[in-house]
């Protein structure tokens, strides 16, 4: 079987570990490297989270260094809170400074930046590597600009960002994408072709407490660690934004990850003109979506999934860590 080549790109907080694992876990993918971005917390501590996560596992996955900052969103005085950004999320205990597993002692980041590591990778690539970018996407953004011929050379990108009629961290916007809203907008208008799994995708894309339960039972390192964030993320949700089952819980990024290992995770795609708000107003960072067609002139530029099917997440996730290390 020849595997798929990817490229993670992460901010590392519990989600982003489990999508890492689970891209590890699966045999039909070749991870190629993991770039940090400064997102759930700072870049040195998403890195730092990834360090841990790869010394836990005993990974050889390569790790690169990304940007401490957002493009420009931060230059506004009161656009975006003082760097790092801090999420709402943190007085619900749902990431933490720092992943629950031990500091690193072995693991560390590649010399070479991550934005030189992915110019590097792809225009050496014969047009094969998918990006997986599950945090604000400053890194790739960057990439582009610096080398805009990486365009050609990118097979896909599957991203986790956005929402339509989902939002979490204000009225109208996403975090990953509010982050970076410009940075967003120059991958979206790239003209690669781009998969967006949004959080209407994620929330309906859920595993449970039983879930967790299971996974603590299959007795490897990656099921049990998922089982404790799981839980711990669950804690935090249910006060912070229940679910309509409020034993369940979104894994917002490891849905992207399966969605390159089998798109029909994914349900309701639609390929949609899409574009971000960048104007510093009320709705700053919002991701919209032309699902009425209203712009006439503009054609469908991303794929974005309103939707995912649960029970087949849950079990691509069970079956791949439940089997590793």
């Amino acid at each position: 079987m020849r595997k798929q080549k990817v490229i993670l790109d992460v901010d590392t907080g519990t989600d982003d570990a489990i999508a890492i694992m689970t891209a590890l876990a699966s045999p039909e993918l070749d991870v190629l490297g993991v770039c940090t971005v400064n997102g759930n917390r700072s870049v040195d501590n998403t890195t730092e989270n990834t360090l841990r996560l790869k010394e836990y596992l005993g990974s050889d996955v390569r790790v690169y260094k990304g940007c401490s900052l957002p493009m420009v969103s931060s230059l506004t005085d009161g656009r975006r809170p003082n760097m790092p950004i801090t999420s709402l999320t943190d007085s619900n205990n749902i990431h933490g400074d720092y992943l629950e597993l031990p500091p690193s002692k072995e693991a560390k980041a590649e010399d070479e930046h991550a934005v030189f590591f992915l110019i590097d990778t792809l225009m050496a690539s014969d047009g094969d590597i998918i990006l997986i970018p599950v945090g604000p996407l400053t890194n790739i953004a960057m990439a582009m600009r610096i080398e805009p011929e990486i365009c050609k050379k990118i097979k896909r990108i599957v991203i986790m960002g956005g929402g339509y009629k989902e939002v979490n961290i204000t009225p109208a916007a996403e975090f990953n994408f509010w982050v970076d809203p410009e940075a967003a907008k120059i991958v979206i208008d790239s003209g690669c072709d781009i998969l967006i799994v949004p959080l209407d995708a994620t929330h309906t894309g859920v595993m449970s407490l039983s879930d967790a339960d299971e996974m603590e039972k299959m007795n490897t390192k990656a099921s049990i660690y998922t089982a404790s964030v799981i839980r711990k993320r669950q804690s935090g949700y249910k006060v912070w934004q229940p679910m309509a089952d409020i034993d369940t819980v979104p894994i917002h990024d490891a849905l992207a990850v399966c969605a390159v290992l089998d798109e029909t995770v994914l349900e309701d795609v639609r390929e949609v003109y899409a574009d971000m708000d960048i104007t510093n107003g009320v709705t700053d960072g919002m991701s919209v979506f032309d699902f009425d067609h209203r712009y006439k002139d503009r054609k469908a530029n991303v794929k974005v999934a309103l939707s995912a099917n649960r029970k087949k997440f849950a079990s691509m996730i069970k079956e791949r860590l439940g089997n590793f290390y």
